[in-house]
């Protein structure tokens, strides 16, 4: 799955000190889970300070012994992220952060790296496509399993064994697009019957000029229109790493009581 990394910039100084504490960086990855060719690759200080020899550092944006994003001769952006000292405070001891880089092939792989994303983009680009391919998505996911879904409540716990199968081989950073479109498409025709909904496509507004096309859910309950995303509780499942194990089955019921 494709995640934007967080932005560690001078204006979010909590995230700044909390990942250069622990020294991670969340990677955009493609589907498969393979970091894509023109990701930004994460180097040490030393090595950072030595790409710098003979530039103008700071040239892009320059804050001194903090952070700096410089453009270097060969085209491509470094940002460097200085080392940071926290104080000590009540029980808490002092502690050092050590600094980093970031170097980016490009000015255009900056900008496209750091542009915001919908949660979608990689893992359902298309969602009229989508939805008009659900009865192959779900043959392919009764395919996978070895045997006929019946749409019912119930077989929603065979999904929980399946997605516990695939986390126990597959980071949640990895879900794979095609698995991920299985999972929801049943999942969300499970939803829709249970609801008597039907699959309604959204252009979400990602930024000023770009729109993403959500495979959404409209049930009429009670004489009102309401909109479910089925694609939002899958990936809760898959990729949030927070609440990773979380059963669909038990998402399920969720929705419901949501939607009512």
């Amino acid at each position: 799955m494709q995640l934007t990394r967080y932005c560690l910039t001078p204006r979010t100084p909590f995230l700044f000190v909390f990942f250069l504490l622990f020294g991670s960086v969340v990677w955009a990855q493609s589907g498969n889970g393979n970091v894509k060719a023109n990701a930004p690759r994460r180097i040490s200080f030393a090595e950072a300070q030595k790409l710098l020899g003979g530039e103008t550092e700071g040239n892009l944006t320059n804050q001194p012994n903090k952070f700096t994003r410089t453009r270097l001769r060969d085209g491509r952006v470094l940002e460097l992220f200085y080392p940071l000292t926290l104080r000590a405070s009540g029980k808490r001891r002092a502690a050092t952060a050590p600094g980093y880089g970031m170097l980016y092939e490009s000015e255009s792989v900056l900008s496209e790296t750091s542009r915001p994303r919908h949660a979608l983009e990689d893992l359902i680009p298309d969602g009229r496509f989508f939805v008009a391919n659900v009865p192959m998505l779900v043959a392919r996911l009764e395919k996978r399993l070895g045997g006929k879904l019946d749409y019912s409540r119930g077989s929603l716990r065979r999904l929980d064994s399946l997605i516990a199968s695939y986390h126990s081989s597959h980071t949640t950073a990895q879900t794979e697009p095609q698995f991920f479109q299985q999972v929801t498409a049943y999942y969300g025709e499970v939803l829709r019957r249970s609801l008597n909904a039907e699959w309604k496509v959204r252009d979400e507004k990602v930024t000023a000029t770009r729109t993403h096309a959500e495979p959404n859910l409209i049930a009429n309950l009670n004489g009102r229109a309401k909109e479910l995303r089925p694609w939002s509780s899958v990936l809760t499942a898959l990729a949030n790493e927070d609440v990773r194990g979380v059963r669909l089955s038990k998402v399920f019921e969720e929705d419901l009581a949501a939607a009512q």
